[in-house]
């Protein structure tokens, strides 16, 4: 893409969550993609009800009004961790657009790593709020979101919490063009582009816009 030979007008070494986002959105807004192709790989094709198929319908409506936050990796095709990986594959996330996942996003790598434990667990065993989440974990084939509120601790004042943070559990593809070195190098969050209010489809954001190969905590 040719504006891609462009170079991005802002720029951030070290800094805060906060800070990388606000240099992701800033070039995003300022070298912009109004459309994009988005290859078809084959598992897709062949499955013409697969819900990720919103993924291609949405696409330039993410592209024109999502907005650019950190996604916990729930449950990724273990092939996207492969080496130079060509394929296109499915993954899991977890996100939220409230200000305090933008400044700390740890509370989704705690919810997204006690999700995972409970995947194959029955359900009787699984807490109610996680029952439909680890289900469609199991499934693998299953494109379900769901959406959810919780109670974190502020970091910035000890002993209150923080009520009514938005959570979103979706599925995604990862297409390997868009990931540094084509794979996810045991990644724990990657940026999205998100607009939950009008779709549960998201885009990882092309690797262009990318702050640092990889946000870990």
């Amino acid at each position: 893409m040719a504006l891609f030979k462009k170079k991005m007008p802002h720029t951030v070494s070290e800094g805060t969550v906060q800070e990388h986002l606000s240099v992701m959105r800033a070039n995003f807004r300022d070298v912009p993609v109004t459309s994009m192709s988005l290859p078809k790989p084959l598992w897709i094709r062949l499955h013409k009800n697969d819900g990720l198929h919103i993924i291609y319908r949405d696409k330039d409506l993410l592209l024109r009004e999502g907005r650019i936050v950190y996604a916990y990796i729930v449950q990724a095709n273990a092939m996207l961790f492969e080496e130079n990986n060509t394929l296109d594959l499915p993954l899991n996330l977890l996100y939220s657009m409230h200000p305090a996942a933008e400044a700390h996003p740890g509370f989704l790598m705690a919810i997204g790593r006690e999700l995972f434990a409970y995947k194959n667990m029955p359900a009787e065993e699984t807490p109610e709020e996680y029952r439909e989440m680890a289900r469609i974990l199991a499934a693998e084939t299953d494109r379900s979101s769901v959406d959810f509120t919780v109670s974190i601790p502020d970091p910035e004042q000890p002993g209150r919490l923080t009520d009514g943070v938005d959570v979103h559990f979706c599925s995604a593809i990862a297409f390997h063009k868009d990931l540094p070195g084509s794979h996810l190098q045991g990644a724990s969050f990657v940026p999205i582009l998100a607009a939950p209010q009008k779709t549960s489809a998201v885009l990882i954001l092309p690797k262009e816009y990318w702050t640092a190969p990889y946000f870990q905590l």
